[in-house]
């Protein structure tokens, strides 16, 4: 078990040492300011109860919204263009600024244009969800090279009696030049090519398989259900999971949220927040399960002290608490419940019971219920609460095991300490 352990903790520290994987992932969380927005916007926007939609129309709100939607989820790329730049030089201790606006300037030019009655236009589509992967690419590669660039020196000089500010900007000059003449003969040479488009090349090569990689319930399942195997080691899910969940289910959540601000019809099922959000309330079913059906102290403290935390997302209490960690009487539950839950999520969606998803980010820790309200309405509470029943189920006789080995755990110390005296 030590041995399995060691290979998968290996593995997992490989994934969170890779700074390209991690300045992505932290690219996407450096978003979440953005995306609130847009959630926030796009939820007071789909507001309908009797004349509110008129009203809002009437006091300017909705345009209001609909221009706060259009600079944040419908070019949203842009966002992550910079932000990946600016991480990754924030990992390799290089000028973050300079770094993040190389990645921009890297995406915009990768990116096609076309001319419509003599003007020059992008297709929003370009700057939206759809060009994530290029601005991923684009912005990481873009970065590297200016980064190289200035740790081989090749930048104008100038004299120490220069403030600072200025001489920072005179030295991005010929990396500047460098990232765009590359980031041109690439744009020129995809152009010679049948796609076309270096955006038309990644989606039919990475974007499309990989969404078509996730877009079935059965890799859902294996997900949630291997997010919780890393837990039974002890590693945080984020530590190898986060990145990958990003480049299959991000972009889905974000066409969604983007149909959602303008009232379109949700082209996604399998979305990182349906994911995440319809796992299930596991931690907070053992929880309870310790309180009031352990007759173990030791399980019935834990549970006292994890409820609270649980409610809010927060498992670590429980987890090693229990434990669940390192104990193989919770590792199945440990990966049934998740894989249970988000089936459960699945089957009320497909016979038309449950909303997809549409895509508002739900910050960490937010209360269960109400998260599902936000995402799926009253749906979303009914979904939770069946979710939350399959949990307790689930977890009762391997809770009952667990109790027994407690008590006569319990009943060992309390014998030695009665021999000791």
């Amino acid at each position: 078990m030590n041995t399995l352990k060691d290979k998968i903790l290996a593995a997992a520290v490989q994934v969170q040492n890779n700074i390209y994987m991690k300045a992505i992932a932290n690219a996407m969380m450096g978003l979440m300011p953005v995306m609130m927005i847009s959630s926030i916007a796009s939820l007071i926007n789909a507001i309908d109860i009797g004349a509110t939609q008129q009203i809002m129309e009437q006091i300017g709100l909705k345009a209001l919204l609909t221009q706060v939607n259009a600079m944040t989820i419908d070019v949203v790329s842009v966002y992550v263009a910079f932000l990946v730049g600016y991480k990754l030089a924030e990992h390799l201790n290089a000028d973050q600024l300079n770094a993040g606006i190389m990645s921009l300037v890297s995406f915009l030019i990768l990116s096609p244009i076309s001319t419509l009655e003599e003007t020059r236009t992008m297709e929003l589509s370009t700057l939206g969800s759809g060009g994530m992967f290029v601005a991923m690419f684009g912005g990481l590669l873009g970065a590297r090279i200016y980064i190289l660039c200035v740790q081989k020196n090749l930048m104008i000089k100038m004299p120490d009696s220069v403030p600072p500010i200025v001489n920072k900007s005179f030295a991005a000059i010929v990396p500047a030049i460098i990232v765009s003449a590359i980031m041109g003969i690439i744009y020129v040479g995809m152009a010679a090519t049948p796609y076309g488009t270096l955006t038309d090349m990644i989606y039919t090569w990475v974007q499309a398989p990989l969404t078509l990689l996730g877009a079935n319930i059965f890799a859902c399942m294996i997900i949630v259900a291997f997010i919780e195997f890393l837990w039974f080691f002890g590693i945080h899910e984020v530590l190898a999971v986060y990145p990958i969940l990003m480049l299959v289910f991000y972009q889905p959540g974000l066409d969604n949220l983007a149909a959602y601000s303008t009232g379109q019809a949700l082209p996604h099922l399998f979305t990182i927040g349906f994911i995440l959000n319809n796992r299930g309330a596991r931690s907070f079913a053992v929880a309870l399960l310790a309180i009031f059906g352990c007759k173990s102290e030791q399980l019935k403290a834990v549970g006292k002290i994890g409820l609270i935390p649980s409610m809010f997302g927060i498992s670590e209490p429980i987890k090693f608490g229990i434990p669940q960690v390192m104990n193989i009487r919770m590792l199945l539950p440990l990966m049934v419940t998740p894989a249970v839950s988000v089936l459960s999520a699945y089957l009320l969606t497909i016979v038309g019971f449950l909303p997809y998803h549409n895509g508002v980010n739900i910050p960490t820790g937010f209360p269960i219920i109400f998260g599902g309200f936000l995402v799926n309405g009253w749906q979303g509470i009914i979904a939770q609460l069946i979710q939350f029943v399959l949990c307790v189920i689930i977890y009762i006789p391997f809770m009952r095991l667990q109790d027994k080995a407690a008590l006569a755990e319990e009943k060992n110390l309390q014998t030695q300490a009665a021999v000791v005296e």
